[in-house]
């Protein structure tokens, strides 16, 4: 994404994520640009997986498209979508040139990996098939995967033998997913193979930012990986209550709001 058009472009994802789907040409009439203008930005963003197009239109990219029906991440993308595009994208600003980044699994994981800058020279090291799917064609990414054996719905990547790797690896930042956020239970995920690897990138973080929808707090999970003592940032939507955030400054944790 050109440093011209990146500005244009986030407000078109801004307004296809606050009303579902928008025509060229009201885009064009909110943009104050040419319908001609607004095509051809979707037909690029189109080829970045950034949008799908529709009738006169476009809506967010489905993530299901890529590999099929029966992905759980892909089905808990759907929910929400907005909301974790617009999270995605505040997260993927707050990387910056030449930093190592871990990037978690999850379904909000996929639009930070989308939507940090394509010129940006970083390190990323990940272990699910959308992220390093993202990342494998950019020339300025040095790319790490975690291999191992894959899951299919998660599109996971695990391999017991391979925690060391993580841990032998420190990065600048860490990007965290989680399926419940509770004051006293702390951070929980639905999948109990990847709470290892999680652990390994969190320990082997210097700053550790949760990216979570909003309807994430108050809920708890199967499997426990880390309290909110081990957090450092919280990436979310305007939806949350004020309790919450009340809660995470309580913790000494910074609160990002994704509008």
């Amino acid at each position: 994404m050109s440093d011209g058009k990146t500005p244009r472009w986030k407000s078109i994802v801004a307004l296809i994520s606050q009303k579902g789907e928008m025509s060229v040409k009201k885009t064009a009439e909110l943009l104050g640009v040419s319908e001609i203008t607004i095509r051809r930005d979707l037909m690029e963003m189109k080829n970045e997986r950034l949008v799908s197009r529709t009738h006169g239109g476009a809506r967010l990219f489905d993530l299901g498209s890529l590999i099929g029906e029966n992905y759980v991440v892909t089905e808990q993308s759907e929910k929400y979508a907005g909301q974790k595009s617009t999270i995605g994208l505040k997260a993927a600003s707050l990387v910056q040139a030449n930093e190592t980044i871990f990037l978690d699994s999850g379904s909000t994981t996929p639009f930070i990996a989308k939507y940090i800058d394509k010129q940006l020279p970083i390190t990323v090291l990940c272990y699910t098939f959308l992220n390093a799917l993202e990342f494998y064609g950019r020339k300025n990414v040095n790319l790490i995967l975690y291999g191992g054996f894959y899951h299919r719905d998660s599109t996971i990547f695990y391999n017991p033998e391979g925690l060391s790797f993580i841990q032998g690896i420190r990065a600048d930042k860490a990007f965290i997913s989680a399926a419940g956020i509770d004051a006293k239970l702390g951070l929980t995920t639905f999948f109990h193979f990847e709470v290892d690897i999680k652990k390994s990138m969190i320990q082997s973080a210097k700053q550790i930012i949760l990216v979570v929808d909003s309807s994430k707090f108050g809920k708890t999970s199967v499997s426990f990986f880390a309290g909110l003592d081990q957090v450092h940032t919280v990436v979310t939507d305007a939806g949350i209550d004020p309790r919450d955030a009340e809660m995470l400054r309580q913790h000494n944790i910074d609160l990002i709001i994704a509008e």
